[in-house]
């Protein structure tokens, strides 16, 4: 027994010192990544704090070379996948934008303060934020509008902003553009059978089989769809995941908690407005919108296909727009090719910014 708990005592002191090792080192990265960080400049601009939108506090980030440039507000996908820890993606849109990430709602740092306590977790009031959160970035930053640039979930609830208050936004630009979610998904669970069976991959029929047609049950049911089509993502889309997580884990604005309560979030959140989701279809906003409307999809995204986007932006009425494919771009081509989605954001949305 003595020598049982001997070797028990040393396998945990190894443990101990194995774990503070890590911290260690997780600490010399973020020490490092905060002088990496640094904008320097009169006019530079580098904020990070805690906003009270719509009856609650909400984690929202500011950063740029020059306040004079125009501020484009990122709305992220999920619900519930945030894009604030990944500042470092984004360092060089930071020359020609005011980069400003939000936590939404029941998501990241937002979700870790207020926890299920959220409040209602509703369309409406998700765009209320919005609204919110753009009319304090107008007054915070001197602007008269905003760029407004969504992320797969984010197109939705960008969509319905800009047709609530237009007034507010210089132009929408779509990634990952949603039309129609219930309809989408069955389109997709209907081509990624069918490249299933091609590939003969009885693994995958049987467990998409399994979780049947879409509407799904639930989030996780849909997890299950997401996590068969990566088979066949491109490999940028299918290691994103393992690229992006030192930059989340090194982060010197993300605690451990922070991170764990990410994930929570992205849980949350996706449960919270599955249901509400499910009946979302752009095309009941009507086809005139008084902003400029520019989609940029990649042409291999599988999520949200290119080619469903398009049928629904040939409809629409705007004062300008723009449909660009971004070759060999997935779903996540914002963060997969940030500096090719940065030129097409300077050629083509720069110029209606007056």
């Amino acid at each position: 027994m003595r020598i049982a708990l001997r070797g028990l005592g040393v396998l945990a002191a190894l443990l101990l010192v194995a774990a503070l090792c890590g911290l260690g080192y997780r600490a010399y990265r973020q020490h490092e990544n905060v002088q990496a960080a640094v904008i320097a400049g009169p006019r530079a601009i580098d904020e990070k704090a805690f906003v009270r939108i719509g009856g609650i506090d909400q984690w929202v980030t500011i950063r740029g070379e020059d306040s004079n440039n125009p501020v484009i507000l990122i709305l992220h996908g999920g619900p519930g996948s945030v894009l604030s820890p990944l500042a470092p993606v984004f360092r060089g849109w930071e020359k020609d934008f005011t980069v400003v990430q939000w936590d939404q709602r029941g998501s990241g740092k937002t979700f870790g303060r207020n926890g299920t306590n959220e409040g209602p977790m509703t369309l409406d009031r998700m765009v209320r934020d919005g609204i919110a959160l753009s009319q304090y970035l107008l007054i915070h930053l001197h602007k008269k509008k905003l760029i407004l640039l969504g992320h797969s979930w984010g197109t939705e609830l960008g969509l319905m902003m800009v047709k609530r208050d237009p007034g507010l936004f210089y132009a929408y630009v779509g990634t990952g553009q949603v039309v129609a979610k219930e309809e989408k998904e069955e389109v997709l669970y209907a081509r990624l059978m069918a490249k299933l069976k091609a590939a003969n991959d009885n693994d995958g029929i049987a467990k998409l089989q399994a979780v049947g047609p879409p509407p799904y049950r639930s989030e996780a049911d849909l997890d299950v769809e997401r996590h068969l089509q990566n088979r066949f993502e491109t490999p940028a889309e299918q290691n994103l995941q393992t690229t992006l997580a030192p930059v989340v884990l090194f982060s010197p604005d993300m605690s451990l908690t922070d991170i764990y309560a990410m994930f929570r979030g992205q849980d949350f959140a996706g449960e919270a407005l599955y249901h509400e989701l499910l009946g979302y279809d752009a095309r009941k906003l009507g086809p005139r919108f008084l902003v400029p409307i520019f989609v940029f999809d990649g042409d291999h995204d599988l999520t949200t296909p290119p080619d469903l986007a398009r049928k629904w932006f040939d409809g629409i009425e705007a004062p300008q727009k723009a449909f660009v494919i971004l070759k060999g771009g997935g779903h996540s081509a914002i963060l997969t090719m940030p500096e090719v989605f940065l030129a097409e954001l300077k050629n083509n949305v720069l110029p209606v910014v007056q």
